[in-house]
């Protein structure tokens, strides 16, 4: 937050290309935690003794806020886990697909989170696999390791559905849940008719090799599902890179820790390896890659699907 205070100057300055949401987030910062923004006074009912804490201001692209309600919505959704196996699917998009993402987030972001769960519950309706509705908690992520623009969406899925008659079917395997090449396919399919009715304009740009191959689903175990709430919740009320990940940072160079997974893991199977790196960028490519992570207003990270959606609570209970 400190660099990005002594950065934000530059970028505001008027010299560079600036979206609105860019420039409120940057305003955001510089005013956090300062008399800008006032503050409380406390005072100890045991010795009257008084501190001052300026307010905060609570933006999602500031590293200083977001602590309270990460903790909040980790406490919310672990108090609704069911005593069930648990699955995080990863949902992600050809590369060519990139630049589509980012010239329309506030619309293509939506048609993925739909096409995403449709997918899943068209191929968890089959009876071959579960003949059930699932409930999906969906969360979307727009950043790489490397911070580079990588949109991809988590789901955490309980191991099993609601049946048609209401009873509860469960996963016929703890380890495995869904099919992820036909999951995968349903995906492209339904994404490809999304984008061509909402968006025909950025449709044409897509090259049709992209609506062919680069589409994967992959599954992992998660367990009682505490596990991948706590990693997910990192993400949902903060952007892209913790302050434990930067190894230094000066008016030059950024330099940053990462993690490789195996080659194996991008086609969705293998297992991880895990490798550490580091990543050094100049000062001005940091903090491009940085803010192209800020969510355009109204852009929700976090949505609910199936019998986890608000309006289904009646159902579901």
């Amino acid at each position: 937050a400190d660099w990005l205070v002594r950065r934000a100057a530059a970028w505001l300055d008027g010299f560079r290309p600036v979206l609105p949401a860019v420039r409120r987030a940057l305003h955001a910062i510089l005013r956090c935690r300062t008399p800008a923004l006032g503050g409380h006074v406390y005072r100890c009912g045991a010795c009257d003794e008084t501190d001052f804490s300026y307010h905060s201001c609570h933006h999602r692209a500031c590293p200083r806020c977001g602590g309270a309600g990460t903790a909040a919505w980790t406490a919310r959704q672990q108090a609704r886990l069911l005593p069930v196996p648990y699955f995080l699917a990863t949902c992600t998009v050809p590369e060519a697909l990139r630049p589509v993402f980012a010239a329309r987030p506030e619309v293509v972001h939506a048609l993925f989170f739909t096409a995403a769960a449709q997918a899943l519950q068209s191929v968890a309706a089959n009876p071959r696999h579960l003949g059930a509705e699932l409930g999906l908690i969906g969360v979307l992520h727009t950043w790489g390791r490397q911070l580079q623009h990588h949109p991809h969406l988590h789901f955490i899925v309980p191991g099993g559905g609601l049946a048609p008659d209401g009873t509860w079917r469960a996963a016929k395997r703890s380890d495995w849940l869904l099919p992820g090449d036909a999951v995968a396919a349903a995906l492209r399919a339904g994404m490809d008719e999304a984008l061509r009715h909402a968006a025909p304009d950025l449709h044409a740009q897509v090259p049709a090799a992209a609506w062919r191959e680069g589409w994967w689903v992959h599954w992992q175990p998660a367990g009682s599902g505490k596990n991948v709430v706590q990693y997910l919740a990192r993400y949902v009320r903060r952007t892209a890179i913790s302050d434990e990940r930067i190894v230094a940072a000066d008016d030059e160079a950024v330099t940053f820790r990462y993690r490789v997974n195996g080659s194996a893991d991008a086609a969705g199977t293998g297992t991880k390896t895990q490798e550490k790196k580091e990543c050094t960028l100049d000062a001005d490519e940091f903090m491009r890659r940085y803010l192209q992570h800020v969510p355009p207003p109204g852009q929700h990270r976090v949505r609910y699907f199936g019998w986890l959606h608000p309006s289904a609570k009646k159902r579901r209970l």
